[in-house]
C-alpha cells in the first residue's frame, strides 16, 4: 500500500473524547494522538497531524511506505472506541461527565 492509494481510497477511522477543557484525539488507523482543550481544536489538530503524518510517508521510499500506512492503534483502545460508541449510541444520556465522538478525516487526492 502507498499514500497514493490512501489518499484515493481511504477514509480514516478517528475518536475523541473530553469535556470542557480537556480533550484527546485519536487516529486508529495511523496510531496518533493530539490533545487540546475542545472538540474542535483536537478535530482541526489530529486533521493537521494526519496531513503531516502522510506528508512524512509519501517522501519514504514505496517500499517502507506501507509498514507506515498499516500501523494501527493497540487493540485495547480499538476496543474502547467501538464499546464507547456502542454505550452512546443506546443510551444517548449515559456519559454525562465526558463526552466522545467516533468520526472519519478522509484523505484528500
Amino acid at each position: 500500500m502507498t499514500v497514493s492509494e490512501i489518499n484515493m481510497n481511504k477514509a480514516i477511522w478517528c475518536y475523541a473524547e473530553g469535556r470542557l477543557g480537556s480533550w484527546e484525539a485519536f487516529c486508529l488507523d495511523f496510531d496518533l494522538a493530539v490533545q487540546g482543550e475542545s472538540f474542535d481544536e483536537v478535530y482541526n489538530e489530529l486533521n493537521d497531524a494526519i496531513s503531516m503524518y502522510l506528508e512524512y510517508v509519501r517522501g519514504l521510499p514505496k517500499e517502507e511506505q506501507s509498514q507506515f500506512l498499516t500501523r494501527k492503534v493497540p487493540f485495547k483502545l480499538r476496543m474502547k472506541f467501538i464499546l464507547i460508541l456502542l454505550v452512546t449510541t443506546l443510551f444517548k444520556n449515559g456519559r454525562n461527565d465526558r463526552d466522545c465522538a467516533g468520526f472519519l478525516i478522509h484523505c484528500e487526492a
